[in-house]
């Protein structure tokens, strides 16, 4: 935090997205815990879209508990409280009225104390002399924190705004998505799904079976090619691969075509990749059940 010259503290755009992009998750052996990141997204589309300062939890409880649901890794009990009190120890988060984070609390304590948080001040000046760090904020956070088949859904989410020429994502092994093509012959191993148009493959993707986010590596054992549909069903935890047979979770529901495209599948072979060198690796599979698959089975 630095200075100015009448000896107000003030912090500039280079350094609060430093700060954005350190924020401590509790990740612990590849363990996803996105709280603060969508606390987060959730606070910058209030100030953006509302111009929302003060959070009461009574209020973002229940929204943060839903994305927790939807974009988390599958547990049976999500709380909240924690990451509303702890965001304060990444030095751009206050809460009032103050709470030790080394104390016990919990979601209930902070509703009955009514307990409200916001952006510190010098980020709150931050934002309203430059824009344009909201935004950036929320593209840091997009990338460090959550696939590319999440960022159009999470913005919708939380009402935030990002204009298209500040979006950048993270640099992927250009060769990454060549290999595993070539690998499952240009076809979705799923359903087997395959488009060119002038010899060019379109619809079929590279998924990571553990996220680049989660330092999954630019490898064909953890990559599957899968078309664009389910991409990102399987990003989204509606299935993953177990044995190298699809699963699909048993909380995932759907109409028109669902039945045809997702639950005939479930237990069916995927088409295998041309060498068993490239078989989806156990460890990835694993990290993707683990904390991805929509099923609290998995636990």
């Amino acid at each position: 935090m630095e200075q100015s010259s009448r000896g107000v503290n003030v912090i500039n755009k280079q350094a609060f997205l430093q700060k954005i992009k350190q924020i401590r998750t509790a990740t612990n052996k590849g363990a996803r815990a996105p709280h603060k990141p969508l606390l987060l997204l959730y606070a910058l589309g209030r100030y953006q879209q509302y111009g929302e300062i003060l959070l009461p939890y009574k209020k973002t409880h229940p929204r943060l508990k839903h994305m927790l649901v939807e974009y988390g890794p599958p547990v049976k009990q999500v709380k909240t409280s924690n990451p509303f009190v702890r965001l304060k120890n990444d030095g751009i988060w206050e809460v009032t009225p103050d709470i030790d984070h080394r104390t016990n609390f919990s979601d209930r304590s902070l509703l009955d104390a009514d307990i409200h948080a916001s952006f510190t001040k010098e980020v709150l000046d931050l934002f309203a002399a430059d824009p344009s760090a909201i935004t950036e904020a929320a593209v840091a956070i997009l990338d460090n924190h959550f696939p590319e088949t999440y960022h159009e859904e999470l913005l919708e989410e939380v009402g935030l705004h990002i204009e298209y020429g500040i979006r950048r994502y993270r640099k992927r092994d250009s060769a990454f998505r060549q290999k595993v093509l070539a690998a499952y012959g240009e076809q979705c191993c799923v359903c087997g799904f395959q488009a060119k148009l002038h010899d060019k493959v379109v619809g079929i993707e590279a998924a990571h079976i553990k996220w680049h986010q989660a330092y999954g590596p630019d490898e064909e054992n953890n990559g599957l090619a899968l078309c664009s549909l389910h991409h990102r069903l399987f990003d989204k935890g509606i299935f993953t691969i177990d044995d190298d047979k699809v699963r699909v979770a048993s909380e995932a529901t759907g109409k028109g075509t669902f039945q045809e495209l997702v639950l005939d599948f479930d237990k069916k072979k995927i088409r295998k990749p041309a060498s068993s060198l490239y078989l989806p690796s156990p460890e990835f599979i694993d990290w993707h059940v683990r904390e991805v698959f929509k099923s609290y089975q998995a636990q």
